[in-house]
């Protein structure tokens, strides 16, 4: 009780850490001993197509590799949209911060999956704009479908690390005869910045878990590709198929968060 006691909170968390990788660790030896070495042999032969979607690896078609060019680009535009909802919500025009905030409480309180079957079905498959054709194939229904709501959330982050900067800075800036334009881009948004970062990565992280949903669109990604291979498999295999795609995206977002919380750590003491 004692020794408890006088552990951190990042010493518990870590200590729950190693005993969940020692358990998993001891699973996979005994898993390994009782006749499931066979399973994974079959998992890590499928494992390049599961990564890329190629038997041999190469070219990238889709797999793993397309959840993260798809999370890379959902992030992009979310970031962009997430900017502007957030700055709108902040606006003093009654016109502007109430349909953005409208719109950001509705994007941030609705499904992910309703969200990405309504770009599915809502959106065209293309659209014809003064002669020019822009075509709208499922990949980029997916980015769309998974930057709204990703991009709602973001709004929030922006909204709550521009407020966190002190009162004074404002008058400061003021003072000084700075229009609110100039005490964003000058002022506000450097500092603001700093303190967004954490939260962006929050933000990516639970998008790249998300794509998994994208699965819907008929995209090439991990599960499509893994439905396809389960067909062909027996059920006792079927699992370890699932594990291998869990260990995958926890290898890709844990890191991830690791690094947010550390930043986020980093920017706690400054001052407001």
């Amino acid at each position: 009780m004692i020794a408890g006691s006088m552990l951190s909170y990042e010493g518990k968390k870590r200590a729950v850490l190693l005993l969940i990788a020692l358990g998993v660790a001891v699973w996979i030896a005994v898993d390994a001993a009782a006749g499931g070495a066979a399973h994974w042999s079959r998992v890590l032969a499928r494992l390049p197509l599961l990564l890329t979607g190629s038997a041999s690896g190469w070219p990238i078609t889709g797999g793993f590799a397309l959840n993260i060019i798809l999370s890379i680009a959902s992030m992009a535009l979310a970031t962009v949209l997430g900017t502007i909802m957030g700055l709108a919500t902040l606006a003093r025009f009654g016109p502007i911060w109430v349909p953005s905030l409208l719109l950001m409480n509705f994007l941030r309180n609705s499904p992910w999956l309703v969200l990405l079957f309504a770009t599915l079905y809502f959106l065209p498959f293309e659209m014809h704009v003064f002669g020019t054709t822009i075509a709208f194939p499922p990949f980029v229904k997916a980015v769309i479908g998974l930057a709204l709501p990703t991009a709602a959330n973001f709004s929030e982050v922006i909204r709550g690390a521009v407020q966190s900067i002190h009162s004074g800075q404002w008058e400061a800036a003021r003072s000084l005869g700075y229009g609110t334009g100039q005490i964003y881009r000058h002022v506000i948004m450097p500092q603001a910045l700093r303190r967004m970062i954490p939260g962006w990565m929050n933000s990516y992280a639970l998008l790249m878990i998300a794509t998994a949903l994208a699965t819907v669109t008929g995209i090439q990604d991990v599960l499509t590709i893994l439905n396809t291979l389960l067909a062909m498999e027996n059920e006792r295999v079927i699992v370890y198929f699932y594990l291998t795609i869990l260990f995958l995206f926890i290898a890709y977002c844990y890191p991830i968060a690791v690094v947010a919380r550390r930043l986020e750590r980093a920017v706690k003491g400054e001052s407001l």
